[in-house]
């Protein structure tokens, strides 16, 4: 029997992944990480624990690539409103 997690198999899975989500903005993802938080809570306390760990399990890599696209957006959008400071000193004359 082949070995299917193999590093090959993980770069194709790495790569599939990255083109699916390559155009849902990281907001969408992080509230969707935060639903799954949510609804893994709810199922814990409902006493469906096995379900629970399951959901919560899945929802802590989607927070992450959530956060790593987010941190993107907001590189570039601090990167926008900075002004240089030379600019400042020419409009004064």
């Amino acid at each position: 029997m082949e070995n299917l997690i193999s590093q090959e198999h993980l770069e194709d899975i790495r790569e599939i992944i990255e083109n699916k989500i390559a155009d849902v903005p990281g907001e969408f993802i992080l509230f969707g990480a935060i639903g799954a938080l949510l609804l893994s809570s709810y199922l814990g306390k409902n006493g469906h624990k096995q379900a629970s760990s399951i959901v919560g399990k899945l929802s802590i890599p989607i927070i992450g690539i959530g956060l790593a696209k987010y941190r993107d957006v907001i590189k570039a959008e601090i990167e926008s409103f900075q002004e240089p400071k030379y600019e400042n000193l020419n409009t004064e004359s």
